[in-house]
């Protein structure tokens, strides 16, 4: 590949090197661009070593990153050329230029195959290579026989037997179809008795695709694989060229035990025995030395061979030795020795009774997490997570305890979650549990999320003998001269409601209590403010005997936090008639947020009634049984890799003695015991279902940022008002964030499996959810009546991946399937996730795909079992052959004990999904459209009912369908133009044009043109444009009205941005 002989290629890219700046390269790359366009036009004087000469300039630019979209069929043309040195460019520039999509490749099939199964072994290697770089269906069905007849072959080279070994493999991960499952076991087999290491290397990476998707298939090759390790293992036949520092092969003996562990078992005494004794000779024999590259080799035999013993599960004396072995490598100073020992022994996690033996080397782990790699310290984290038990887990969270005063911000929210965790499940008793959820909080306050102190309030509103012990520390906490704002909202809910328990203690009366609450109330936020004015109720009510002062200092507090309907009709007006600077002042004198202006009214209101006051602000019921979901939070937010499938696997193995939560308090009122935590109840939020609805103990809440809690699951009656169970006075409206949040955090996670009130009364649960499951998101092919109901607003989730490429698709008490996409020109591959939520397996499960005709789709097998808490992922190839709006639907059923379950779910696979946007230049677009005159090619529509949106947010709309909005192309501000690529394999790359025309004294209607080449496509594309443009209603299950109460008047709405518009609502 000498390019000695061309001076004028050595001279181009002399030049580019020689570019002070990108800009005189890219002129210099453009200039030679148009040189060798002009030179191709005129083809039939260019002699072939100008041509190769050319396509090599052009490899060259394509490798400086710009694009060459021409000079391909020169390219392909020179793989046809009878001499080596034009053949051997074309063969390079090809598998570097075009892809498998390419329709210049069809060209050169036949050529390439008279190359393969010609006798030059240089054309061979040269037509494999680009076979193997390329792929492609095209070429796996037309050449893979011939590649096959070349592996097998006895007179073939070894040279070239290697490459038809790489070359096939390419083409099975393509298309596995090409290599029949019945007649390749027998041939695999004979394959691995290949005396030479350079075939059996290849063959062996063809082989371990093959078992990783059938290995009952190639049950007779095992003891080959079992053979060959014996004869690396001894040394026996190597040739020094495949010594590596004096390993033999590596490669070889990584790949082949990386295939034994897709077989479940060894069965043959004899094989199993050999190879145990292959593996005790890698255990033994490897070491850490000085030569890095030595150690890189062992190492990844030695770590190869670990997996297996941990497959093979073997006996425990072997174990302990590896445990030993990596126990020696965590010490050492090399760190990429260290993080793979911390990383393996992570996976030893998964073998039953070697923890014990791992918690020998508890101090070194500790050490690690002082290390100064930040993947070393992740690793050291993950691993004492999944080592805790009840016998260490007051050390370990001391020691996470510790650590978190010199973590770096991008651990320290995961560190806070565990040690929350650990805590939470392993407590010797539990004031210890509440010490460390508030040392969390003080010490990482931005990094603990909600729903960690969520769980604690649950807990202490849930045992009353914790209740004076987490009130007297909250206590001690506000003494702080700085305190995260966390620790005052924790600290202000537990004195509000158990305060007065500490009434005899010096520094805590309730004047004492408000004082020192009162001292954070300028210096916090909104959501705070509402706690403490809560707060400040529950004081004004334990207040025994009652105390004037205190009376008055909370009511002016009420008082100045209400925006009375005087001062905001005045600032009102003062606003409309221009009075600003008299507008600011009642504004500041009043306070203007919804939420805490309707909380102060009504603490104002309510404490003039007396007796009526004890019965509206009574201390919170308990929570029923649950389980905490903060180990789902921390499962979904690890990666899928096998040192988290161990500790997912510890998890749900272990059992945790301490916190264990306690059943119904029962009939007599007795308190429940210290030692046991259950679950509490707080009112709803909402305050339609305050007012009219009470929700029965099944219900599952949580406390919320404003200080009242939310709630996320319950049952629903409607009883009138005055027999509600609301505590406090209810705030008026909640985050859609924050309600997702706490539904992730209470949901039931199925540790006992699903709650009986939710199978037994589905749709009541959706009611009082309100969450619906739309008809546009569930299939509805036929009846769907299930017994098992989703508990995510499935048609939410499937309009969400419309436009996202990763998130939840579905969700029950049983099965949550998650779904990552990724799309390339008319390919789209899916990658269902299916994970089991349950302790005990998902049986009969059951997955295919209904396609609509203009999709081709090829779905991977899928498991007929998902053992508990496990994820199986299931890949789905997406073809799309021409444009429409008809979506695929999943149709899965499964059984969950002797409950089917069977779902119809619509898959994001939307037309958009296929276009691309461009950005033409009026140079490029007008042509273009006036090009298109057949009025099936372009089609124009008067839309009425749009929704009214500015110019700006129709811009994102189309941006968001994969439409590129190009201004300045319409001379008109209110009309525009967008244009985009749409792919199929019918229209391959189809450009199409949208234009918009505006009216702007009435935005619901707008003219609609939309050009392509193509008339099924431009029909599509305009009906598929308007669906998005015109607010379409969508159906939802509403609640069951509830019935009108004349005792209080209605509350006032959620959400007012306009002082006229809450003075209404006020009145």
């Amino acid at each position: 590949m000498s390019l000695s002989g061309m001076r004028g290629l050595s001279v181009f890219i002399s030049d580019v090197r020689n570019c002070h700046n990108k800009e005189q390269e890219r002129l210099r790359v453009d200039k030679e661009l148009g040189n060798i366009r002009t030179r191709f036009k005129n083809e039939r004087g260019l002699s072939p070593y100008e041509k190769k000469k050319y396509v090599w300039k052009m490899l060259y630019i394509h490798m400086l990153g710009y694009d060459v979209d021409f000079g391909h069929m020169e390219t392909v043309s020179l793989i046809s050329a009878p001499k080596y040195p034009e053949k051997q460019v074309g063969y390079i520039v090809t598998s570097c230029l075009l892809n498998e999509n390419n329709d210049f490749l069809r060209m050169v099939i036949n050529t390439v195959r008279n190359d393969i199964i010609g006798r030059n072994e240089t054309y061979q290697c040269l037509a494999l290579t680009m076979v193997g770089n390329i792929g492609g269906k095209e070429f796996s069905e037309s050449l893979a026989p011939d590649v096959q007849k070349l592996l097998i072959s006895s007179s073939c080279r070894p040279v070239v037997r290697k490459k038809a070994a790489l070359c096939l493999l390419r083409l099975y991960r393509k298309n596995p179809d090409v290599v029949n499952i019945d007649g390749w076991s027998d041939r695999m087999a004979q394959l691995l008795d290949e005396r030479d290491l350079g075939v059996l290397t290849s063959v062996m990476s063809l082989f371990v695709s093959l078992v990783s998707n059938n290995a009952e298939a190639y049950w007779n090759c095992l003891p080959k694989c079992v053979r060959i390790l014996e004869r690396m293992a001894r040394n026996q036949d190597i040739p020094q060229e495949y010594t590596y520092y004096g390993i033999p092969s590596p490669w070889l003996q990584v790949k082949a035990m990386r295939a034994l562990q897709y077989f479940p078992t060894i069965e043959d005494p004899s094989a199993r025995r050999a190879l145990f004794e292959v593996l005790q000779r890698i255990l033994m024999g490897t070491d850490v030395v000085k030569n890095v590259n030595k150690n890189n080799a062992s190492h990844a035999v030695l770590f190869e061979a670990l997996a297996l013993v941990m497959h093979l599960d073997a006996e425990k004396e072997m174990m302990s030795q590896c445990v030993a072995l990596l126990g020696k490598f965590i010490a050492v100073r090399e760190p990429n020795i260290r993080y793979l020992g911390l990383e393996n022994m992570s996976r030893m996690l998964l073998v039953t009774d070697v923890q014990d033996i791992i918690k020998r080397h508890q101090a070194q782990i500790i050490t690690s997490l002082k290390d100064p790699d930040i993947s070393i310290r992740r690793r050291a984290l993950d691993l004492l997570y999944g080592m805790c038990d009840v016998t260490n887990a007051k050390e370990i969270v001391e020691e996470l305890l510790q650590y978190l005063n010199t973590a770096e911000f991008a651990m320290r929210e995961e560190l806070a979650l565990k040690a929350a965790i650990l805590a939470e499940k392993f407590a010797p008793d539990l004031s210890w549990y509440v010490d460390v959820i508030l040392q969390l909080i003080d010490k990482a306050g931005d990094f603990v999320s909600d729903d960690i102190w969520y769980r604690v309030v649950q807990f202490v509103t849930n045992n009353e003998d914790l209740q004076p012990y987490a009130a007297a520390k909250a206590r001690e906490y506000l003494d702080k001269p700085a305190l995260h704002e966390t620790m005052v909202k924790v600290s202000a809910y537990l004195l509000g409601e158990y305060g007065h328990l500490l009434a005899r203690r010096p520094g805590c009366s309730p004047k004492e209590l408000f004082t020192i609450i009162n001292d954070r109330l300028p210096t916090v936020s909104t959501s705070t403010i509402a706690i403490i004015l809560s707060s400040y109720a529950k004081i004004l009510l334990h207040t025994q005997p009652p105390d004037a002062g205190l009376q008055q200092q909370i009511l002016a507090i009420f008082k100045k936090y209400q925006l009375t309907l005087s001062a905001l009709m005045i600032c009102h007006l003062l606003f409309v008639e221009g009075f600003f600077t008299l507008a600011l002042y009642f504004r500041h004198e009043s306070y203007i947020d919804v939420e805490i202006q309707q909380r102060a009214v009504e603490y104002f209101e309510l404490s003039k009634k007396g007796a009526a006051l004890a019965d509206v602000l009574a201390e919170m019921p308990k929570f029923p049984e649950r389980e905490s979901a903060l180990l789902k939070k921390a499962e979904d937010a690890e990666v899928d890799t096998a040192e988290q499938s161990a500790i997912k696997l510890r998890s749900q193995q272990q059992t945790s003695s301490a916190l264990v939560l306690a059943d119904q308090p029962p009939v007599n009122g007795s308190a429940p015991a210290a030692n046991h935590l259950t679950l509490v109840k707080m009112p709803s939020q909402n305050i339609a279902e305050e007012s009219n609805v009470i929700h029965e103990e099944t219900a599952l809440e949580a406390p919320k940022e404003n200080g009242a809690p939310v709630e996320v699951e319950s049952k629903v009656e409607i009883l009138s008002e005055t027999a509600a169970e609301s505590k406090v006075v209810p705030p008026t409206s909640h985050s859609p964030s924050q309600a997702d949040l706490l539904a992730d955090l209470l949901g039931p996670l199925a540790i006992e499996g699903p709650p009986a009130a939710v199978e037994q009364n589905p749709v009541q649960g959706l009611e009082a959810n309100e969450s619906p499951i739309g008809d546009l998101a569930l299939a509805t092919l036929e009846d769907q009546s299930n017994s098992v109901q989703p508990i995510v607003n499935v048609e939410e989730k499937f309009h969400i991946l419309c436009t996202k490429d990763s998130g939840v698709l579905y969700e029950d008490p049983n099965i949550q399937i998650g779904l990552k996409a990724e799309w390339r020109a008319h390919h789209g591959r899916l990658i269902l996730f299916l994970g089991n939520k349950n302790t005990s397996p998902i049986v009969s499960m059951r997955a295919l795909i209904l396609p609509p005709s203009h999709f081709k789709v090829e779905l991977s097998s899928v498991p007929d079992t998902i053992p508990p808490r496990a994820q199986v992922q299931i890949p789905v190839e997406f073809t799309n052959l021409r444009a429409s709006r008809d979506v695929a639907v999943l149709d899965f059923s499964y059984n969950h004990g002797t409950v089917p379950v069977n779902a119809k779910l619509r898959l994001p696979v939307v037309l958009h999904k296929f276009l691309q946007p461009v950005t033409l230049t009026p140079e490029e677009f007008f042509p273009q459209w006036k090009a298109w005159t057949v009025q099936s090619l372009k089609l124009q529509e008067v839309v009425k009912g749009v929704r009214p949106l500015p110019l700006p947010e129709m811009a994102n709309l189309f941006l968001s369908l994969h439409l590129a909005v190009t201004p300045g192309l319409d001379t008109n501000p209110n009309n525009m133009v967008a244009c985009g690529t749409f792919f199929s394999e019918a229209t391959h790359t189809m450009l199409c044009l949208v234009r918009v025309e505006t009216d702007p004294q009435d935005r619901t209607q707008l003219r609609l043109t939309v050009a392509s080449g193509d008339q099924y496509l431009t029909f599509e594309l305009k009906e598929y444009i308007k669906e998005h443009l015109i607010d379409l209603p969508r159906t939802r299950v509403s609640s069951p009205p509830a019935p009108q109460q004349p005792q209080l008047p209605p509350a006032a709405p959620a959400t007012y941005n306009d002082p006229g518009a809450m003075l209404a609502g006020l009145l």
